[in-house]
């Protein structure tokens, strides 16, 4: 029998009622269960799920508990990351779901345990680098979403005038984003404030400066509901889009965009696009990764990271 580690968040979305499916977990063979503590010792309690060499590790979270596993284990060259399963725990999972474990928690954390008697040859482990954003002190944040502009003022709505609908998941974000996209059709404030920044992209000797009214950067396939905005045949790890501000015809632009389907978008009207292993970004306001929000402040250098080992349970949960 393989043995597994589970790291759950009871504070996450999908997580707040599940007292008795923790309960069921610490109980079952062959299977290591865990409950984050305050953020200051994560580090050390992975490092001592990762001492005792479990075959995979699921982290049963929200989006803002995976990045805060990911910025630790990709701060540490010397510890051994075991296959890795986003549970989707959280409200939005927007992460989850691009990593491999579908909508429901319930069925993904049983095709987890499943895995208990199946040879770990036969597990479908893809190797997938995942985002570095790191800020003008140094320090590291890893995720998968980076987004400025009317994405951090979209946020920034959804926290505070949705209330208790935040945990109506993908369809919460979606009308976040669809206030953010009328905002900027309407010219209405907050969402109609275009984002001031420089931009680099990988070797650039120089900078450009932009004025944006969104920008975004991902490692992901795929975004809430299905969205996949981005575009162009450059090489690179990194998908980057940003309009400029303001963009024109955005309503009848906007299911080009959604699609990301460059041929039907004109970089002359404020759509662009393009791959890079790095993007230098200098901005003075707020930020976003995988749905937490930082002050601005100085340059950051967003990259793609050494791949880890995500086990994709798709199929399995079709």
């Amino acid at each position: 029998m393989n043995r597994l580690a589970i790291l759950s968040n009871p504070g996450s979305g999908g997580n707040r009622a599940a007292s008795s499916r923790f309960a069921t977990l610490d109980g079952l063979s062959g299977v290591e269960h865990h409950l984050t503590g305050p953020i200051e010792a994560l580090p050390e309690l992975l490092t001592g799920i990762l001492a005792r060499r479990p075959a995979a590790l699921a982290v049963n979270g929200g989006d803002g508990t995976l990045q805060a596993v990911l910025t630790v284990l990709l701060a540490r060259d010397d510890l051994d990351v075991p296959p890795l399963f986003a549970l989707p725990g959280g409200s939005t999972n927007m992460s989850a779901r691009d990593l491999g474990s579908g909508a429901s928690l319930r069925a993904a954390l049983h095709a987890f345990l499943a895995l208990r008697d199946r040879p770990a040859a036969t597990w479908p482990v893809e190797r997938r680098p995942v985002l570095e954003v790191r800020d003008a002190q140094g320090r590291l944040f890893a995720g998968l979403f980076f987004g400025v502009g009317t994405i951090v003022r979209g946020a920034e709505f959804w926290n505070k005038e949705l209330g208790a609908a935040r945990r109506a998941g993908e369809l919460a974000a979606g009308v976040a984003f669809a206030r953010g996209a009328w905002g900027i059709l309407r010219r209405q404030p907050p969402f109609a404030e275009g984002t001031r920044l420089r931009l680099a992209f990988d070797a650039a000797a120089s900078s450009t400066d932009a004025r944006v009214s969104l920008l975004l950067v991902t490692v992901m396939r795929r975004l809430f509901l299905g969205m996949t905005p981005f575009w162009g045949s450059d090489a690179g790890a990194l998908a980057c889009t940003w309009l400029d501000d303001p963009p024109r015809r955005l309503l009848r632009r906007l299911p080009a965009l959604l699609r990301g389907q460059g041929e039907r978008l004109c970089a002359d009207e404020g759509y662009k696009s393009q791959r890079c292993n790095r993007v230098d970004i200098g901005i003075e306001e707020s930020w976003l990764l995988d749905g937490e929000l930082h002050p601005g402040g100085g340059t950051l250098r967003l990259c793609a990271s050494r791949p880890l080992p995500f086990i994709d349970l798709r199929r399995e949960l079709t």
